[in-house]
C-alpha cells in the first residue's frame, strides 16, 4: 500500500461527495488484481475506486485513458449494462498525475457484488452474454483504430518469442525447479501452433474477461455492469470466450464441460458468426498463455505480475498447465456440447 501522505495527496485533486473540511477519507486496499494499485476510498456518504495505472506494463497511460474514454463513450449507447463512472478530478481531467505516477478514481457502484466462484451456471450465461454484447456494441465504435495498450498482448506467438529468449539466457536454476521447468517446457513444446488459426485480430475485445472484471446484483442473478477497459484493442473475437471460460474453470482448477456450453450459451447469443471451432479451441489457448506468461515472469525474476514470494508466478504456472491438461482430455466432449447447442 502507498504512504498515508502520498494518498492524501493525490485525493486531494479531487472533490469528494460526503467529505467535510479537514476530514479525511477512509483508504483501504481493494482486489487481488495482479497489475495496478488500487484502493477503496469512503467518505461519509459516498465511495469511489482509486487506482494507480502501472505505466511498466502500460507504457502509455495517456494512452489508455484516451480509449478508455472513447470506449466508455461508445458503451453508453447500450441500456442493458451500467456504465461506470469515471471521476474528473478538480482540473476537469479524467486523470492526474502526482510524482510522475498516474492516477485515476471510479465511483463505486453499490449494489453489486464479484461473483467468483460461481453459484450456478446461469452466471457463467450471463456472464458470456455480458462479454457477448460488449464485443458487439464495440463494433460500432467510430473513430480510427484502436492501438494496442500492450504490444502482442494475447498474441501467443508474441508471448513464446519472449520465452525463447529467457530460456536462451544463462541463468542458474535451482535444483528443486528443474524437474517442473523441464516438464512445463515439454508442454510448451509439443503444443507452439496451438494458436495459429485464431491469430488474425478481427474485432475490438475486451481483452481481460475474467469473471471478477464483472460486477453481479447482490442476488447474484444479474451482470450490472463490465469494469476494466485497459486492454480493449484489436483481437480475436474468440479471446475473450476462451478468457471467461479459463477464469471460471480455474476457481476449481479443472475442465468443466457445462461451463464451458454456459458460458458459449451466453456469448454465442450475441454473436452472428461463431465458429465452433474457434470456440473449442479457444480456452485452450488462453490457458497456454496465460502459463507461458507466468513461467517467462518467473524466469525473469518476476517484473510483471507482482508476487508475494520468490515462486509464486512458477505455481502460478503450474496451475495454467495443469488446467491446460485436463481441457485438453475434454476437447471432444467440448466439441460435441458445442455442436448440439446448433451454433456455427
Amino acid at each position: 500500500m502507498h504512504a498515508e501522505s502520498e494518498l492524501r495527496e493525490v485525493l486531494a485533486r479531487w472533490q469528494l461527495d460526503g467529505l467535510k473540511p479537514g476530514r479525511r477519507p477512509e483508504v483501504s486496499t481493494l482486489g487481488n488484481g495482479h497489475i495496478h494499485d488500487t484502493y477503496l476510498v469512503e467518505t461519509r456518504s459516498a465511495r469511489y475506486v482509486l487506482q494507480r495505472v502501472n505505466e511498466q506494463v502500460f507504457r502509455d497511460g495517456d494512452l489508455v485513458m484516451a480509449q478508455t474514454a472513447r470506449v466508455l463513450d461508445c458503451w453508453r449507447t447500450q441500456d442493458e449494462y451500467q456504465i461506470p463512472d469515471l471521476i474528473r478530478a478538480r482540473d476537469g481531467r479524467d486523470s492526474i498525475r502526482v510524482a510522475s505516477q498516474l492516477w485515476r478514481l471510479w465511483r463505486f457502484i453499490d449494489g453489486t457484488r464479484v461473483v467468483d466462484p460461481l453459484d450456478n451456471l446461469s452466471q457463467a450465461t450471463a456472464a458470456g452474454r455480458a462479454f457477448g454484447t460488449f464485443q458487439r456494441v464495440l463494433s460500432t465504435l467510430p473513430g480510427p483504430p484502436l492501438k494496442a495498450t500492450i504490444p502482442g498482448f494475447l498474441d501467443l506467438n508474441h508471448y513464446l518469442d519472449a520465452f525463447d529468449a529467457v530460456m536462451d539466457t544463462p541463468r542458474s536454476t535451482p535444483a528443486a525447479e528443474v524437474s517442473v521447468l523441464t516438464e512445463q517446457c515439454r508442454l510448451i513444446e509439443k503444443h507452439r501452433g496451438i494458436g495459429d488459426r485464431l491469430s488474425n485480430r478481427e474485432c475490438l475485445i475486451h481483452g481481460d474477461c475474467k469473471i471478477n472484471n464483472l460486477l453481479f446484483d447482490v442476488s447474484g442473478s444479474r451482470v450490472v455492469a463490465i469494469i476494466d477497459f485497459d486492454t480493449v484493442m484489436p483481437g480475436h473475437p474468440a479471446w475473450d470466450f476462451g478468457d471467461l471460460v479459463r477464469s471460471l474453470c480455474l476457481s476449481s482448477g479443472v475442465f468443466d464441460v457445462d461451463v464451458y456450453a454456459a458460458c458459449l450459451a451466453g456469448f454465442g447469443s450475441q454473436q452472428e458468426d461463431v465458429e465452433i471451432g474457434d470456440m473449442v479451441l479457444a480456452p485452450m489457448y488462453l490457458i497456454l498463455m496465460l502459463g507461458i506468461r507466468f513461467l517467462t515472469d518467473h524466469l525473469s525474476g518476476d517484473v510483471y505480475f507482482k508476487v508475494n514470494a520468490r515462486g509464486e508466478n512458477l505455481m502460478r504456472a503450474e496451475r495454467q498447465f495443469a488446467l491446460f491438461n485436463s481441457f485438453l482430455a475434454g476437447q471432444d466432449e467440448m466439441m460435441r456440447r458445442a455442436e448440439a447447442s446448433g451454433m456455427g
